[in-house]
């Protein structure tokens, strides 16, 4: 390969993909059921395995449709919450920014008021809302009014521990939100499956590795990922792109351990 070719690659490589996986398809499936049934639901996991990538793959495959001189169609709406609590307004100015209107300012009562108009103007049917463990508990009311009032399907995606401690102090919302979703981490034959596909999906590279095909590199990734989707896309990409930039284009058992000191698993 060119030096110009292996930047055009090691570019492609630090550029985030979405992959239909196993776990993904099954999240869509959910969602898809909870969207037919008009019912609300919780998606809950630790951190790094895969709940916003799968949020985000979902909302792209029912994107907004647009007409000239209307409001967007968007059956599926994403919302991130930011910051460490989220209150009523900061909930309702996140949705409206998001659907591309401009919240402008105005007390609780008014961004709720235009928060529901503008869901009803793009007929939106599913709400997103990612790191959903970060709402303050004042702001639960307003979670479950969107379902009672305005009738779209609320879905609350967030860490398991935090997000269900939440809405436990709300027994009507704790009511409306007992179906779940649950990440799981990659385990046994799922994580093999797993490290095959992203060798011949997303790294690509000039020759096969055959990772999947390497206990011992397998153990290796087990250890350091704890079954994290996330922490595996790291690893593998940053490997790959090492591979690249030392002329070897593959990666190796000695290739992956010269990196694999740089990540270490947190405690939560």
């Amino acid at each position: 390969m060119t030096n110009e070719e292996i930047q055009l690659e090691i570019e492609r490589l630090r550029h985030p993909d979405i992959l239909n996986i196993e776990q993904v398809k099954r999240f869509s499936a959910w969602l898809d059921e909870r969207r037919k049934l008009g019912k609300p639901g919780r998606a809950v996991g630790e951190s790094g395995l895969g709940k916003t990538t799968a949020s985000l793959f979902y909302t792209y495959q029912n994107r907004a449709v647009k007409t000239p001189n209307q409001n967007p169609v968007i059956p599926v709406l994403y919302v991130e919450l930011t910051g460490s609590s989220c209150s009523p307004s900061l909930l309702f100015k996140n949705i409206i920014e998001t659907l591309k209107f401009k919240a402008k300012g105005g007390n609780e009562s008014q961004l709720r008021e235009r928060a529901w108009y503008f869901i009803k103007q793009c007929k939106v049917e599913i709400l997103i809302i990612d790191e959903a463990h970060r709402l303050q508990f004042k702001t639960l009311p307003d979670v479950r009014d969107l379902f009672d009032k305005v009738k779209i399907v609320p879905i609350l995606v967030g860490t398991s521990s935090r997000l269900d401690t939440l809405i436990s102090k709300d027994e009507q919302v704790a009511g409306r939100f007992a179906s779940y979703f649950s990440f799981e981490k990659l385990l046994g034959a799922n994580f093999t499956k797993t490290v095959k596909i992203w060798e011949q999906q997303i790294l690509r590279l000039p020759e096969p590795s055959n990772l999947a095909n390497n206990q011992e590199i397998i153990t290796l990734l087990q250890g350091k990922t704890d079954g994290q989707i996330r922490l595996l896309d790291q690893i593998l990409r940053d490997a790959a792109v090492k591979a690249l930039e030392s002329g070897v284009n593959k990666i190796d058992k000695s290739l992956l351990e010269s990196i694999e000191g740089d990540y270490s698993l947190v405690a939560s």
